[in-house]
């Protein structure tokens, strides 16, 4: 519970997906009467049953807040990962807290299903009822795949009914995808033996072996029937439509609806649970000889034009915030582009969140050279909040997005619409993530999110390469200006900066103090405690030097050691070496070394005017500075 409001927990991918955002809409506006806050944690795409890979964007599930989460309810086929989801279903256990699977099934979790299997059974079923079929054939998807094995099974059982003999020829692997289905379809038709019919294990390839039959010459349904699955969108604005099964959310967002109902009113426990079971409903279109059903086809393409071109018109926009965020020159600059030209216009979003990992900053360290997770709550960083206008706010030390105290957090819930969460991943490494909240359930918005998203992670991972880049740059530089000992600039570098200093000072009679400090008795250190506390005394003169001249001074290493500053305008010597001389002997005090590091400091002032020459001003403090250490040398043989 948060904020008084008990919290559910949604896993999914691609919120803009018609079905996915009816799903939310449904369940959101079914339980604004429980006192319930729906927060989404969501991916651009799905996993696609890669198990061996996930990618960095998975990460988004490993910020849910279980401490205050009552529900978790997971989309796992919209996710596609068994491995995601029962690694959310672990930790969630772990929490004790009851878990809803959405159209899938886990031991100890409450499920609503659909039945792939029945459904697709009955769509290859109804077709060999109403149409003459003499060489069946299907395009299944990944070889030893679950859904796939299971509408193979679909396949046979139907077939083997209406006296065909199964065998693995009549049946392609179209990997559920377009280019798998295109290859597959180009191979039966090279073959010369076409089938009369190809049931399709999923809409998308039935749309594509539409497509490339069509384009060598063959008519659908006349020459060859195809039937699809899925219920997708894009079936029923095809020429022709695709027979297909509807798997709709009407009756799995009311499973969830009622799953929440229970949580709120404490009715829930584990020897409740179960499992409910929904059979896909079966659409015969024109790709099997039946009239067509549009499914409300004028709304859907107006839904699909409005997203498509508002998306074309934000394209350019895009692409010059990412240019913009990547070239910035701190993080400031590069907030105050996404301020400008995303957050204040009200027509992308009302409110987002960004929380970013501190590290993502550091200049110390290549932050995507690192393997360990990204996201520990406590190295995370609020770094934008639209709605309340703040850029680059940091939270206090232990304060994490998900707190009691955070007032964003509780204005957002506050609002009754879902907060939804995206990981910002880079190079396959999370960076933080993303938190929206509309306040309307506009579908353009959702498609938004996760535009805006990936515009965000383009520009803040290039920044960050970028920002590391001039740093090492920066560190060449110093290699090769500073001296490795003693970190003052070397002879090169001195000159490099010192005639742009000459070139804006001379003829203005400014001032100019030239102080030399020279290591008393180096050889003596060096033949008694050796080269390495030689070494010592000469940072040890150095650091003097640093802490005791002004800001302004230019220090020098000339070699051995020679250390030299050069200070341009108003100073008082005498008090800058009265400061180095109390240095050493604070130093010297405190050391318990067996020698006194001891320092000769010779000064010149001149000014800038046309006769000025810093070898001379060199010279004449080099001089005075041999004069006091040869008066320290008689001093020691007294």
């Amino acid at each position: 519970m948060l904020k008084g409001k008990k919290t559910v927990a949604l896993c999914t991918s691609r919120i803009y997906d018609r079905q996915v955002h009816d799903f939310i809409k449904r369940v959101n506006e079914g339980i604004s009467d429980t006192g319930c806050s729906l927060m989404i944690f969501t991916l651009s795409e799905d996993v696609y049953w890669e198990e061996d890979k996930l990618h960095a964007d998975t990460a988004v599930f490993d910020i849910i807040p279980y401490e205050i989460t009552d529900a978790v309810i997971i989309m796992d086929e919209r996710i596609k990962s068994s491995t995601v989801s029962r690694k959310i279903i672990e930790k969630a256990h772990a929490h004790d807290i009851p878990v809803l699977i959405v159209d899938g099934q886990y031991d100890g979790c409450f499920g609503v299903k659909f039945d792939y299997k029945k459904g697709f059974e009955n769509v290859v079923r109804s077709t060999f009822e109403s149409r003459k079929i003499s060489h069946p054939h299907i395009m299944a998807g990944f070889p030893d795949n679950v859904f796939s094995m299971e509408r193979i099974d679909a396949f046979k059982k139907v077939i083997t009914d209406y006296g065909f003999s199964f065998d693995e020829s009549m049946v392609s692997y179209g990997d559920f995808w377009a280019n798998p289905t295109i290859r597959e379809s180009l191979k039966l038709i090279g073959s010369g033996n076409i089938p009369d019919a190809i049931f399709c294990a999923n809409d998308i390839m039935a749309l594509n072996v539409c497509s490339v039959f069509q384009q060598h010459g063959y008519r659908i349904p006349e020459d060859l029937i195809v039937t699809g699955f899925d219920g997708f969108d894009e079936v029923f604005m095809v020429t022709p439509a695709i027979t297909t099964a509807m798997c709709t959310t009407p009756e799995l967002a009311g499973a969830a609806i009622d799953f929440i109902r229970d949580v709120a009113n404490g009715d829930i426990s584990k020897e409740d649970i179960k499992l409910s079971v929904v059979l896909p409903t079966y659409v015969p279109n024109e790709s099997t000889g039946f009239p067509k059903v549009s499914m409300g086809e004028n709304t859907l393409q107006d839904h699909f034009n409005s997203g498509f071109y508002r998306h074309q018109e934000s394209a350019h926009m895009m692409f010059q915030i990412i240019t913009d965020m990547q070239t910035s020159k701190d993080p400031n600059e590069m907030v105050a582009y996404l301020n400008d030209r995303i957050l204040h216009d009200q027509e992308l979003i009302k409110n987002v969140l960004l929380i970013i990992n501190k590290n993502c900053f550091r200049t110390d360290e290549y932050y995507f050279d690192s393997s360990k997770s990204r996201l520990d709550p406590h190295e995370l960083v609020m770094y934008i909040d639209s709605d309340n206008e703040r850029v680059i706010k940091k939270m206090p030390d232990g304060h994490v997005f998900f707190d009691e105290g955070n007032p964003v957090l509780g204005k957002m819930m506050e609002s009754g619409y879902p907060l939804i969460f995206y990981s910002l991943t880079y190079m396959d490494i999370p960076m933080g993530y993303a938190c929206f909240n509309y306040r309307d359930y506009d579908n353009v918005k959702y498609s938004r999110s996760s535009i805006i998203s990936s515009t965000i992670e383009m520009g803040l991972g290039g920044y960050i390469n970028m920002n590391y880049q001039r740093s090492l740059v920066r560190k060449v530089n110093e290699m090769y200006e500073r001296d490795y000992l003693t970190g003052l600039y070397n002879r090169v570098a001195f000159y490099n900066i010192f005639e742009e200093v000459c070139r804006e000072k001379r003829g203005t009679n400014t001032p100019v103090s030239v102080i030399m400090s020279d290591l008393d008795d180096l050889k003596t250190i060096n033949d008694n405690y050796g080269h390495k506390e030689g070494d010592r005394a000469i940072k040890v003169i150095a650091d003097a030097v640093k802490k005791s001249c002004p800001c302004n001074a230019v220090n020098v290493r000339f070699g051995g050691d020679e250390i030299f500053s050069v200070i341009p305008g108003d100073c008082d010597v005498d008090s800058i070496i009265g400061k180095i001389e109390r240095y050493l002997t604070d130093c010297n005090e405190s050391s318990e070394k067996g020698y006194d590091v001891i320092a000769s400091c010779g000064a010149y002032t001149t000014c800038f005017d046309d006769s000025f020459s810093i070898k001379s001003a060199l010279e004449k403090a080099d001089a005075e500075m041999y004069r006091i250490k040869k008066e320290h040398h008689r001093g020691r043989q007294k």
